[in-house]
């Protein structure tokens, strides 16, 4: 019980590969997290709660919010990976206004409807990211931007599909866009 659980990282914690032992995290270093990488791990981690449900592993009710924070916040940080200077900011809907600005300036180019739309949806039940950490929820809107004003349903097959077409165009975006910058994705 006394054991910290943060350690300076030596050899002993060395290992031939991502599967075989001791498991843990590195943290900092060589290992230091940016928006893309920690986007990833968000995105990644949503869906393993999401196949965990339908692999009949939990029950779905048990890691609902644990899920939508996860998938909104990756998110957020794939926007953020495209624009650091929004580092403070949680509100998805001007965190998708600056990157449409930008995208718009600096390529000449739209994003696509279907992104803004879906990040309106998810800024509309959360829109500062604290919705499904403490269950104070926004007004979901409905297909016609009407608000669902007592309960809102959602499919987990159409979730865990729309965020990864979401992701998937959003990560692609952004590789661009740091590769017009001379940037490695």
């Amino acid at each position: 019980m006394t054991r910290p659980l943060f350690e300076e990282l030596t050899g002993e914690h060395a290992r031939a590969d991502e599967w075989s032992g001791p498991h843990g995290f590195a943290l900092g270093g060589m290992m230091q997290a940016n928006a893309a990488s920690l986007a990833e791990e968000y995105f990644v981690a949503a869906n393993e709660l999401v196949d965990a449900i339908k692999d009949k592993r939990i029950a779905d009710y048990r890691i609902g919010n644990a899920a939508l924070f996860l998938y909104r916040h990756s998110c957020e940080l794939v926007l953020k990976a495209a624009m650091p200077d929004a580092k403070r900011v949680h509100d998805l809907i001007a965190l998708t206004d600056r990157f449409v600005a930008m995208v718009k300036e600096r390529y000449g180019q739209d994003v696509p409807a279907w992104i803004v739309r879906r990040m309106k949806e998810l800024a509309a039940i959360d829109p500062g990211s604290t919705a499904f950490r403490y269950g104070a929820y926004g007004t979901p809107i409905d297909a016609a931007d009407q608000p669902i004003e007592f309960e809102a349903y959602v499919s987990l097959s159409h979730l865990q599909a729309a965020m990864l077409a979401l992701n998937t165009a959003l990560v692609s975006a952004v590789d661009e866009i740091k590769m017009a910058g001379g940037d490695r994705p």
